[in-house]
């Protein structure tokens, strides 16, 4: 027979409040140093309610602490809000709330939140990096259902947009991203984009592109030439290039 031995008596096996989440403390504190939350107060919504309890930044604020954590699915809501640590930093919304909040985001927007997060990238960069590197790559969304402008990507054999994004190689910041229709060549827009790219980025001849056989393009060629970047891009059909070279 097992005998009860009193030591146990004065353990608490309840465990107390545990967050699976400690790296948020630090997390939080990096956004706090940037002073994000300010920086999210301009950004214009399509907002029709009367005395709200949780304002529009801070139920963004919410959803970017949510992605860098790793929770991508709006269900995963429920997790900010039983967790002791996250729900000690701010006041938490529900899930519907945030789906509310979907409705009140424009084009207007998101233009504006590109603007801010692609502002620090290149503050950054221009600060730390002295010789970068722009990788541009396309990308997919996958949709679901009948959506607007979706198509078949015979390249991931599923339906979705196929977004363009321009990244710098050290510091793996995004630098650009465009949202493109699903029947978009994966090249389109990369000029438009670079040019927004270049009045914002200190260019001295120091910078350097990069892409795969879609961004082989002559008047991207010649733009890239013009504004005195490097590149390296792999060539479409590389033998029969080399045959017609020689001849």
């Amino acid at each position: 027979m097992i005998q009860t031995n009193s030591l146990f008596d004065k353990i608490n096996f309840n465990g107390g409040n545990l967050s699976s989440d400690g790296g948020s403390i630090l997390l939080s504190q990096f956004l706090k140093k940037i002073n994000l939350k300010k920086l999210l107060d301009s950004i214009p919504f399509v907002d029709l309610r009367h005395l709200p309890v949780y304002s529009n930044t801070n139920i963004l604020f919410q959803q970017i602490i949510k992605c860098l954590l790793g929770y991508n699915d709006q269900s995963d809501q429920k997790i900010l809000i039983n967790d002791p640590l996250l729900s000690l930093k701010s006041l938490i919304c529900s899930q519907a709330t945030v789906s509310r909040f979907y409705d009140r985001v424009s084009l207007n927007t998101t233009n504006e939140f590109k603007k801010i997060i692609t502002q620090l990238a290149y503050d950054f960069v221009n600060t730390n990096i002295d010789d970068p590197i722009l990788d541009a790559d396309s990308t997919m969304v996958t949709t679901c259902g009948n959506q607007e402008a979706s198509a078949y990507i015979h390249h991931y054999q599923e339906n979705g947009y196929h977004p363009l994004i321009i990244n710098e190689y050290h510091s793996k910041l995004l630098l650009s991203s465009l949202l493109r229709t699903g029947s978009a060549y994966s090249s389109n827009g990369i000029i438009e984009e670079l040019e927004q790219i270049f009045t914002q980025l200190n260019n001295t001849g120091n910078i350097r592109f990069r892409g795969d056989s879609a961004f082989y393009r002559r008047d991207l060629f010649k733009y890239l030439e013009n504004n005195q970047v490097t590149y390296y891009i792999r060539v479409k059909n590389f033998k029969k290039n080399i045959r017609e070279s020689l001849m």
